[in-house]
């Protein structure tokens, strides 16, 4: 599932899939509860724009159902594995431990703190004074050349 050169965004998506079909292996979930139980394993809001395409993903790939249960007027859609979702998620167990290893190491060294804040500046960049542009030009190059010395190449 997983290739060592397959970008940023895949990677998230896959894990994210997986990690839903671990959830849901457990117990069956709507999907805020999801995104919650998402938000408090990853230390990350993901918000309802990336979790509901790959939950209806899921759906179309027929790796999970779902349903809506009556509840007294309010709509909520339910979502259950079903045995393609859990002998997807039985093939792919490698692939999960490995992701989960991954992020772990990532938390580990703060490049998901890192990744929050990167994004804050890319939503404030505008506001910033040319000063604050320079200065975090200069921090950036500092950080690029620092990782560089780790060997890991693009």
């Amino acid at each position: 599932m997983w290739h060592e050169r397959r970008s940023v965004r895949v990677f998230v998506r896959d894990y994210v899939m997986l990690k839903i079909l671990e959830l849901l292996s457990k117990e069956n979930m709507h999907g805020y509860r999801i995104m919650k139980e998402l938000e408090k394993l990853f230390d990350v809001r993901l918000s309802p724009g990336v979790i509901y395409p790959i939950l209806r993903n899921m759906v179309d790939m027929e790796l999970i159902s779902a349903s809506e249960p009556s509840t007294g007027g309010r709509r909520v859609v339910v979502y259950e594995i079903t045995q393609e979702g859990r002998e997807y998620l039985e093939s792919n167990r490698r692939a999960l431990e490995s992701f989960d290893k991954k992020f772990s190491r990532l938390k580990e060294c703060g490049l998901i703190e890192f990744m929050k804040r990167v994004g804050e500046v890319v939503r404030n960049i505008d506001r910033f004074s040319d000063e604050d542009v320079d200065k975090l030009r200069r921090s950036v190059e500092n950080f690029l050349k620092e990782i560089s010395s780790l060997g890991v190449s693009r």
